[in-house]
């Protein structure tokens, strides 16, 4: 497993922003798109006016996939499609997360691999989290 130190995740930032800029539009559709079914559904709408709306959404689900699909390939854990993202890192040789939201400019949070977002901490020493790509 890939372990992140806080300089290396920092690295990603740019192009994590970039990505969900692109993204985060499709991710609003996506959530228009499931109220709008719902509405629909709560119509009686047959298939024949339900399954365009399911194709957009489909299609949209799939880019958004492919967009973020990088990311899980360089160890990224993407939390939230709309931009929460936790790197996977060992501090003074404990595993834990580095977290990231869209919106901030560098990786200054950690927290406990059960603590979540609302666990988050401020990174007091960057240098307590160590790089590493062996498990």
């Amino acid at each position: 497993m890939r372990y992140f130190g806080v300089e290396e995740a920092n690295r990603l930032i740019p192009l994590l922003t970039r990505t969900f800029e692109r993204v985060r539009p499709w991710v609003a559709r996506v959530q228009a798109i499931v109220r709008e079914l719902e509405s629909l559904q709560d119509a009686g709408a047959g298939p024949e006016r339900t399954a365009p709306v399911r194709a957009e959404r489909d299609e949209l689900i799939e880019r958004i996939r492919i967009e973020l699909e990088q990311f899980q390939d360089l160890g990224v854990e993407i939390k939230a499609a709309d931009g929460l993202v936790d790197f996977h890192a060992l501090k003074r040789g404990r595993p834990v997360y580095l977290c990231w939201r869209y919106g901030e400019t560098a990786v200054t949070h950690w927290h406990e691999l059960d603590g979540g977002f609302a666990g988050r901490q401020l990174i007091v020493h960057a240098n307590d989290f160590t790089p590493s790509y062996l498990s």
